[in-house]
């Protein structure tokens, strides 16, 4: 698995150099921001002590729609639960979730005065929250960073069988085939399945995914 962090319009180039620090020290070495080019920034360089490297290679893009085809997966970090019709991982679910990827992942940040819109999360595939003892004070993005680059990890030194991941091809056949079937019915009354379907389905194997065409193809015939 490759993964990448990616900080959509950080507002503090304290932040990003913090971040960059965190991606390291836990082994990983790719960072990307939206809307931003505060890597270059003095306090950055200064902040990541030791890190500066992860800052010179991170690249900048103007939103995350134009980062989104390079990813196999997308998974939103968000402060809190925002929404009953999303299943929310915490940092441990999302590594344990990770185990069975082989892919590019990147794990998307938002801004830290109000996270991330609407629309960006529903560029997302996955999403997940860390739990708080208590809702204030809450984390900085530096340290919602490092909390992440920690229990991810771990996936470094994961070893043994996993599931095999499902070919990239087949899932979006199958989530346009999904998508296709339930427009045959009221949209309205279908669009919190379809958001719920469209983010597991992305959490298939391989078999899994093979399975879900077959029992497809028996609803398809009985209609």
């Amino acid at each position: 698995m490759q993964l990448s962090f990616v900080l959509v319009n950080p507002a503090r180039a304290t932040n990003v150099g913090a971040a960059a620090r965190a991606i390291k020290t836990m082994g990983f070495n790719r960072l990307i921001l939206v809307g931003s080019d505060l890597q270059h920034d003095t306090a950055a360089r200064y902040t990541a002590h030791g890190a500066q490297e992860i800052l010179e290679n991170c690249c900048s893009v103007a939103s995350l729609q134009e980062l989104k085809p390079n990813y196999d997966l997308l998974i939103a970090t968000t402060a809190r639960e925002r929404s009953s019709s999303r299943h929310y991982l915490s940092p441990q679910q999302l590594a344990a979730q990770l185990e069975t990827q082989s892919g590019s992942c990147a794990l998307v940040f938002g801004c830290e005065a109000s996270g991330l819109s609407n629309e960006q999360l529903a560029l997302c595939d996955l999403y997940s929250y860390i739990p708080l003892a208590q809702p204030y004070p809450s984390l900085n993005l530096g340290q919602a960073v490092m909390v992440y680059a920690y229990a991810l990890s771990q996936l470094c030194h994961s070893m043994g069988l996993q599931p095999r991941e499902a070919d990239a091809t087949q899932l979006q056949v199958l989530k346009q085939r999904t998508s296709n079937f339930l427009d045959q019915y009221d949209a309205d009354k279908s669009q919190k399945i379809r958001e719920w379907l469209q983010e597991r389905l992305s959490q298939l194997s391989d078999r899994d995914v093979r399975m879900a065409h077959q029992l497809l193809g028996m609803l398809e015939n009985l209609k």
